[in-house]
């Protein structure tokens, strides 16, 4: 019988009339030889076996050796999410979205689909799994809010989860994002909750009462975030030319206070003040005791002023006011709803906001361009009725 080959593999037969393969794959910290076998009826499906054996080690060590952060070239989805955050979003994007991925990651993906290899995820049970958060998906303040998470809560766990599987796909570990063609059901987006004009006179009236009357005005006419009006430092304010210009945020990551650059370029921007604004900040800053580089500083520290600490005072404000609750952001949607009804142009709205484009301005406040629409409409059918009434008909021959 011809001898075999170097690295071809070695086939015998048992005792027991079965046939055995093996090849070795070097030695372990010992200095044992280390092999991988199999076994089967025949010599010939032995060899089969065994050269698919081979076929597949020699894939891994290819993997291995082209992805030298792996330990294995097949990881669980739990030990690619370690490679991912650390490799891929840890300083390289902002803190606050790296914190938002370790959150959805931890409370919601891994417990249910960690210990998967990433070879084994499929449309199916990732599909399974999102749909399963609408109905069971809420860690705490079930009592409160139900068993189940809101659309858009689920919404960011799929685009998390998805953008992890697809740098997977980049770094070919698997060949196809399972999360592609996974469909959520469809949502009747919320109605979006603004303070209408004698609910916002109530709301100022009970902000004097409480100290905190600028705070809320420039609010109400900036339409700023609540971490871009907590992050003003008096150097950001133009007394001369009206202006304050956004170029920072406060964010609380892991409980911790922080100041950020804004959530996108065009949040960077400068704001025209009213006459109102400019007033009331020239006399908060003369009247500012203990002077501090912020325009709005902490009550206790002096310092940053926590947007947790805002939200829930306004809540009270609100409830001694005797208008409905609303979330500090559905200030920001109040200004822009009202700005857009005074007439003021969509482009100019979606600057002062610090939108990307006018375009999601346009979308976000549909209803209000709806009914503007409306308004220009039924304008210019009164304009060409009147002007129809008024002209004398001309008879032509025929």
């Amino acid at each position: 019988m011809a001898r075999r080959t170097k690295g071809e593999g070695t086939l015998r037969k048992r005792k027991d009339g079965r046939w055995e393969g093996w090849f070795n794959i070097g030695k372990d910290e010992n200095g044992k030889t280390k092999r991988k076998s199999v076994t089967a009826k025949t010599k010939s499906e032995c060899q089969e076996k065994l050269n698919k054996a081979k076929e597949e080690y020699l894939k891994e060590q290819s993997v291995l050796s082209s992805h030298t952060y792996l330990t294995n070239s097949d990881p669980t989805l739990n030990e690619w999410y370690e490679i991912w955050i650390n490799t891929f979003c840890r300083n390289v994007i902002k803190d606050y979205t790296v914190n938002g991925y370790e959150q959805r990651f931890k409370t919601n993906i891994l417990p249910a689909l960690g210990d998967m290899k990433l070879s084994e995820l499929s449309t199916v049970n990732c599909q399974q799994f999102l749909v399963g958060l609408f109905s069971n998906g809420r860690q705490r303040g079930r009592e409160k809010h139900g068993n189940g998470l809101a659309y858009y809560s689920v919404k960011g766990i799929e685009r998390t989860l998805s953008s992890c599987l697809q740098k997977a796909v980049d770094e070919d570990l698997i060949l196809k994002n399972p999360i592609s063609k996974v469909k959520l059901p469809n949502c009747t987006k919320p109605e979006m909750k603004t303070l209408k004009k004698e609910e916002l006179t109530a709301f100022l009236e009970e902000t004097k009462r409480s100290g905190c009357y600028e705070f809320y005005y420039l609010e109400l006419t900036t339409g700023m975030r609540l971490g871009e009006i907590c992050a003003l430092e008096w150097n950001d304010l133009s007394l001369e030319n009206k202006t304050i210009t956004v170029n920072k945020a406060v964010q609380k990551i892991k409980g911790e206070v922080k100041i950020n650059t804004p959530k996108t370029k065009s949040s960077i921007r400068t704001i025209r003040l009213c006459d109102e604004c400019i007033r009331l900040l020239s006399q908060l800053k003369a009247n500012q005791i203990p002077k501090s580089k912020y325009i709005f500083p902490s009550s206790v520290t002096g310092e940053i002023r926590d947007t947790s600490a805002v939200t829930r005072r306004l809540h009270r404000i609100q409830d001694r006011a005797g208008v409905p609750r609303i979330r500090f952001h559905d200030l920001r949607h109040s200004f822009a709803t009202l700005s857009l009804e005074q007439g003021m142009d969509i482009k100019t709205v979606s600057h002062m906001l610090g939108h990307t484009d006018a375009g999601f301005t346009m979308n976000t406040y549909m209803h209000v361009t709806d009914n503007m629409q409306q308004s220009v409409a039924d304008t210019m059918g009164t304009l060409l009725d009147s002007s129809v009434k008024d002209s004398k008909i001309v008879k032509f021959p025929a």
